[in-house]
């Protein structure tokens, strides 16, 4: 093999070797992306549960306190709306969560 073949070679290698470093680093940004939505998204269901968690507690005084009722019920001013609504955004926050960690676990490469 001749210089010149020598050093096709060697650039080829080279570029072969730049393009999967580049494809990781694109994978990699790729992952830091997701994780960076999810995470916001995980804030803002989170976020979203305690301003429903603050309805509920509004229903809970202006029924126990302003209306001087004995017992709060889910029949009460939309309370099982309210928790209805509760349980579908922790459901959500756990599904994010699950997500996260799949993409955690990827980029590390477990």
């Amino acid at each position: 093999m001749d210089f010149w073949d020598r050093v096709k070679t060697t650039i080829d290698k080279g570029l072969d070797s730049s393009r999967e470093v580049l494809g990781r680093a694109r994978d990699t940004a790729q992952d830091l992306g997701e994780r960076g939505v999810l995470r916001v998204e995980i804030m803002q269901l989170e976020n979203q549960a305690e301003k429903l968690v603050g309805k509920l507690g509004a229903v809970a005084f202006e029924t126990l306190v302003v209306e001087k009722q004995d017992q709060l019920t889910t029949d009460a001013g939309g309370v099982q709306e309210l928790i209805d609504e509760i349980n579908d955004v922790q459901g959500r926050i756990k599904e994010k969560e699950r997500l996260l960690e799949l993409a955690k676990r990827k980029e590390s490469g477990a």
